[in-house]
């Protein structure tokens, strides 16, 4: 029997890509034990968006997973917008696009930047549950999620995932199932709902320095998650932007202009008239 591997993970469609890369350059800045699988689930990336990413962790070694046909069909049907494609929904299908049935994933959002090692998070106790995540009592969510108010709620952008329990949960099934069943409802954070809503409270809560959210400080921060504004935008007037920029320099997006406004309303517009054009030619 092999050894159980040890994969960090992220997903991206063609928007995030720089984000991504970014991402991973400060990942691999950090220091990642050389056993460690890095991963990107891939939805439309083109061979030179792979080859800039590629290009952000040399001399490591990155490995690309294409949304297949078998796993798009699943997910095609699902919740979307105009910043969130189908990708945010591999997270909900690791172990099975990974072929892996033991192990642990660590899951980080293309919208992150590791500025500490990450390696405590594979071995941090996960007491028996198939996840662990940053999170905390919300009644606001419990309420909107259906939820009793006692349950705590987490945030997926960071996740750790035993994968022999997330299978043995059956949480994939699980997950796709509640998000087919509620397409028609409000589910704004769309994957992190239906992992809320099947996971219930079970989940084993990391330190708020594993996914420091928005502009909130934290006196030793290890994952900043920019869940608002993106670096790479006018907008962002984030405490952490500048950090962003001094990994951005060393990648192939070093001197790409910042996205403004203008480009949010054009990926909107271009995202609805794709629905309008595939509903015209179902």
């Amino acid at each position: 029997m092999s050894a159980p591997q040890r994969i960090i993970a992220t997903a991206t469609d063609r928007h995030f890509v720089e984000l991504a890369g970014v991402m991973l350059h400060s990942l691999v800045a950090t220091g990642v034990a050389e056993d460690v699988r890095l991963v990107v689930f891939c939805d439309g990336l083109r061979s030179h968006d792979k080859s800039n990413i590629a290009k952000c962790v040399h001399p490591r070694t990155v490995e690309f997973i294409d949304l297949e046909k078998a796993h798009a069909a699943r997910i095609r049907t699902l919740q979307t917008n105009s910043n969130w494609s189908r990708a945010i929904y591999t997270r909900l299908l690791m172990p099975q696009l990974l072929g892996v049935a033991t192990g642990r994933i660590l899951y980080l959002d293309a919208d992150t930047l590791v500025v500490d090692s990450v390696s405590p998070l594979f071995e941090i106790d996960l007491r028996n549950y198939a996840i662990g995540a940053m999170g905390g009592k919300s009644a606001k969510e419990t309420a909107r999620l259906g939820l009793a108010s006692d349950i705590e709620t987490f945030n997926s952008g960071v996740l750790v995932v035993d994968v022999e329990r997330w299978l043995r949960e059956d949480i994939s099934e699980k997950t796709l199932a509640v998000a087919a069943e509620r397409a028609s409802q409000n589910l704004p954070a769309f994957d992190q709902d239906v992992l809320n809503i099947v996971i219930n409270g079970r989940f084993a809560k990391l330190d708020y320095r594993w996914n420091c959210l928005g502009k909130s400080e934290h006196p030793s921060p290890a994952i900043i998650h920019f869940t608002h504004a993106k670096p790479n935008t006018t907008r962002c007037k984030h405490p952490w932007r500048q950090a962003y920029f001094e990994h951005r320099a060393q990648t192939p997006w070093g001197s790409a202009r910042l996205k403004t406004k203008w480009d949010r309303r054009a990926r909107r517009l271009s995202t609805s008239l794709r629905r309008i054009l595939g509903q015209f030619w179902t």
